[in-house]
């Protein structure tokens, strides 16, 4: 008897530590941690096996990959293909630091999360970049981390990935 009642204590215990665990990572400081934690890294600059510093924008660490949701980087990667075979640019900035160039005093502050649901949410972020810059990225709850799943979203429609999808339709349209 007692070892079952010390199985039901150890059983419920760790389910309350899963709720309790998944639960955090919908708070709005898990979120501004985990926005921090990503552009941290984004903001680095790192060396080759040579020791030639090289900054993130040249890096072989593939950011989109490793901080987009699935579904972004997927239709990401289709367009890029089609840009690709079509000797266009899909991006004549980089989204992560909103510019062509890469200032040395690079920041980026979370200054609001907020429409924070089971599986999406909307932040607001300050990026410097030779001067401050306001933008919003969406960002997706999957493989039980927070993702960014758009890069500017706006109520129009026209975001990145309204972008792609019109870069990936036009292209079919054409093959037809």
């Amino acid at each position: 008897m007692k070892t079952f009642s010390k199985m039901m204590m150890t059983i419920a215990l760790l389910l309350v530590a899963l709720v309790t665990y998944a639960q955090d990572k919908h708070s709005e400081s898990y979120i501004r941690q985990r926005i921090a934690t990503i552009y941290q890294n984004v903001g680095k600059a790192t060396y080759d096996a040579e020791g030639n510093r090289v900054d993130y924008i040249h890096s072989p660490f593939n950011r989109d990959s490793a901080y987009c949701s699935q579904q972004y980087y997927a239709l990401m990667k289709q367009a890029l293909e089609i840009c690709d075979k079509t000797d266009d640019v899909l991006f004549d900035y980089d989204h992560w630091v909103c510019g062509q160039d890469f200032s040395d005093d690079w920041s980026c502050k979370v200054a609001k999360v907020y429409n924070v649901t089971d599986t999406t949410c909307l932040v607001d972020l300050i990026i410097h970049n030779f001067s401050d810059s306001e933008t919003t990225i969406a960002l997706r709850f999957e493989r039980g981390d927070w993702y960014v799943d758009d890069f500017s979203p706006t109520d129009d429609g026209e975001d990145d990935k309204a972008y792609f999808r019109r870069i990936i339709s036009e292209y079919e349209k054409k093959k037809k």
